[in-house]
């Protein structure tokens, strides 16, 4: 049995590699912005190549729950997500593409395909993260000038709401203070027209008054009340 006491040599073991703390996003290997100089020009998300369907979500929800999908795919392994230096990316992509043939035309990308079969897998989804990524930023210029069309035909109908005011307003007061004596007038003949039926009631009731008054002069033997005067 070996003993150990102190200042005795501790056998070292094997070297551990630490986890890297950080690790290149693999689905921005390919920029988007190369492939789809114009954002309106890349193909609507989903496409699908010869022999093959969809019929998932679809829209920007399907698009980013597909973009996360392939990432947990191309990015296995321990460590937080960055995006790719433009060395790292050089090399990723030297290691998985050629500049020649175009199996991705469908999905707007040309004289790019896979180095070998060993790496087809992974640029498949690469090259399928590129569009993903050019998909979602032509919705966000499509978004972006909905909004903008949207609050300017929001100003042009408040400007045309305003230049009518100013317009009209002068002549609208003008004809409202030439009606003044109409409407005065009109109100007076209302008020005419119902003072007649007023009075009509008002006298049957003062002399149906008068009659009960009489009468109780007569049931008290009193002298009975003058008749109100105008009846």
């Amino acid at each position: 049995m070996t003993m150990y006491g102190l200042g005795a040599d501790i056998p070292v073991g094997p070297a551990r590699t630490p986890a890297p703390t950080t690790k290149i996003d693999r689905t921005q290997i390919l920029d988007p912005r190369e492939y789809y100089r114009d954002p309106l020009a890349c193909p609507d998300w989903p496409v699908v190549g010869p022999n093959q369907g969809y019929d998932g979500q679809r829209g920007r929800a399907g698009a980013e729950a597909r973009l996360q999908a392939i990432g947990l795919y191309l990015n296995r392994g321990e460590g937080a997500l960055r995006a790719p230096t433009d060395d790292e990316r050089e090399q990723v992509f030297a290691a998985t593409f050629r500049r020649s043939g175009s199996v991705w035309y469908y999905m707007g990308i040309n004289n790019l395909s896979p180095l070998g079969m060993m790496v087809e897998s992974d640029a498949q989804l690469m090259a399928e993260a590129c569009h993903l990524r050019g998909y979602l930023r032509k919705l966000d210029v499509q978004e972006k000038a909905a909004a903008e069309d949207a609050e300017a035909r929001r100003k042009n109908e408040a400007r045309r709401t305003l230049d009518e005011y100013r317009r009209t307003v002068a002549d609208q007061i003008a004809e409202i203070e030439s009606l003044n004596e109409a409407v005065a007038r009109h109100k007076q003949a209302m008020e005419d027209e119902a003072a007649v039926p007023r009075q009509y009631g008002l006298r049957q009731r003062l002399d149906a008054n008068y009659r009960a008054a009489v009468n109780a002069a007569h049931t008290l033997g009193l002298g009975v009340p003058d008749a109100p005067a105008g009846i």
